[in-house]
């Protein structure tokens, strides 16, 4: 297509770049959520299920059409499998924002607008069919994608384009969280290892504005999680918050060690045949099925779940054993299903491991009496909230304004900061990163821009 020269001066062209990211962004994630939540609803007609969230039928799935659940499954699977056949990413070991920020971070800046709408399309019917993974790897292939296409359109430089792609792909993902502050440090985590304070918090906080805008003036702006109260903070609940960084560090590593070292090798193994993805798929399915049967809370996104877990109300519902089976098997679902070529994120899942182990460690507690001056339910599945995808994320700044903004109160924020630093620091000392597109600090083509 024949690039549009527009009469304007290099500043006019910026402010419109900024603001089309910003519209593009918010629509983008306003297309997200309906499509989503139109393919949730048709798959709960189809199983016959009222609702997969429900404060009465947490811990099973009724419905008069359960043995449709896998076939619904599979469907996901499929279609995700012939887009990446089509769109020729068959072989491309990244999927979603792990290729945007490939993209952004290298010496060119080439994403197929094919390539990035079809394989956004694909995560979001895969989700939609109850496949387990995040909404961040879609969203961002349909963010990104136009963005990196359209806007050498204004005339930008390679660079300029590079940066409001990131500011872009960051506020939608933000914007999903309910959390438009975060969108642009996750501009800057993500993307940009050095120096990206100077290059994307003005036009960061100029796309977060207009892309919240949109998306509040549709879905509205309450917090993710709902108005928290966390009470006084104790000083035993550092301690708390030293032993929960601990442990999230190390669940970060293990769901890093299984996304990447364990899931790349099975996607080796599937792509080599037709019929081995066949079988794959067929077990993912299988095992997806079977486990959403006892615990719904591991199908689709399942952020929706992450409000009850926090709710002192919703206890007695809870079995221990739920609380503890969902991580694992979010863990294993996710990076099987990534092994399977379904085009998801892992930021989601993360959120869901780190919510549910939070509130099991807490329950683990209670049995063994320990005080509540060494924090409430809602306390420590926070803590271990931001704490478990902030560390092997690399996105630990990101994740304590999430979970901030999730929770509506800055009353935890010093517990957040100790128990994030601590998980952080140990996925540091092992140099790890989930998003292998991620460049070391000093080497983003767009750090001499700060």
């Amino acid at each position: 297509m024949r690039r549009v020269s527009l009469d304007l001066s290099l500043t006019g062209r910026r402010g419109v770049g900024v603001v089309l990211t910003g519209m593009i962004a918010g629509v983008g994630v306003v297309v997200f959520r309906w499509t989503l939540r139109a393919l949730v609803y048709l798959l709960q007609r189809v199983i016959g299920v009222k609702k997969l969230v429900a404060l009465t039928e947490i811990s099973h799935l009724d419905g008069v059409r359960l043995w449709l659940l896998p076939v619904m499954i599979l469907i996901g699977f499929g279609l995700a499998k012939v887009v990446s056949m089509r769109t020729g990413i068959a072989s491309r070991g990244e999927r979603g924002a792990d290729r945007v920020i490939e993209v952004v971070n290298g010496a060119t800046a080439e994403l197929p607008l094919r390539e990035a709408l079809g394989t956004g399309v694909a995560g979001v019917v895969a989700l939609g069919a109850g496949v387990s993974g995040g909404p961040e790897g879609p969203i961002a292939m349909l963010v990104g994608g136009p963005l990196i296409n359209w806007l050498p359109r204004l005339g930008l430089e390679k660079r300029e384009v590079k940066v409001l792609a990131a500011c872009g792909v960051g506020a939608a993902l933000a914007c999903l969280f309910q959390a438009p502050l975060a969108g642009v440090l996750l501009a800057g985590e993500l993307f940009v290892a050095v120096g990206f304070l100077g290059v994307v918090i003005l036009p960061g906080l100029l796309i977060s504005a207009i892309a919240w805008a949109i998306e509040s003036a549709v879905f509205g702006g309450s917090p993710l999680i709902g108005h928290l109260s966390f009470g006084a903070i104790h000083a035993e609940m550092y301690a708390t918050a030293v032993v929960v960084g601990l442990i999230a560090g190390g669940i970060g590593l293990l769901y890093r060690w299984w996304i990447v070292v364990v899931g790349r090798r099975v996607t080796r193994y599937s792509r080599s045949r037709l019929w081995r993805w066949v079988v794959i798929a067929l077990v993912v399915t299988a095992i997806t099925s079977l486990t959403a049967i006892a615990a719904p809370e591991v199908l689709s996104t399942g952020t929706g779940w992450i409000r009850l877990v926090t709710l002192n109300a919703m206890l007695g519902a809870w079995p221990l054993w739920l609380l503890l089976v969902v991580p694992i098997a979010r863990l294993a679902l996710t990076g099987l299903s990534l092994s399977a070529e379904a085009p998801i994120g892992v930021l989601g899942p993360a959120l869901i491991i780190g919510s549910f182990s939070g509130a099991a460690l807490w329950r683990l507690g209670a049995l063994v009496h320990l005080p509540t001056s060494f924090g409430t339910l809602a306390v420590v599945a926070i803590l271990m909230f931001g704490a478990v995808f902030g560390s092997i994320g690399r996105v630990p700044l990101s994740m304590i304004a999430i979970a901030l903004e999730a929770t509506g109160s800055l009353t935890i924020a010093p517990l957040l900061i100790v128990a994030v630093a601590v998980a952080a620091a140990m996925a540091h000392r092992y140099g790890m990163t989930i998003f292998g597109a991620q460049v070391p600090p000093g080497h983003s083509p767009l750090s001499a821009l700060g």
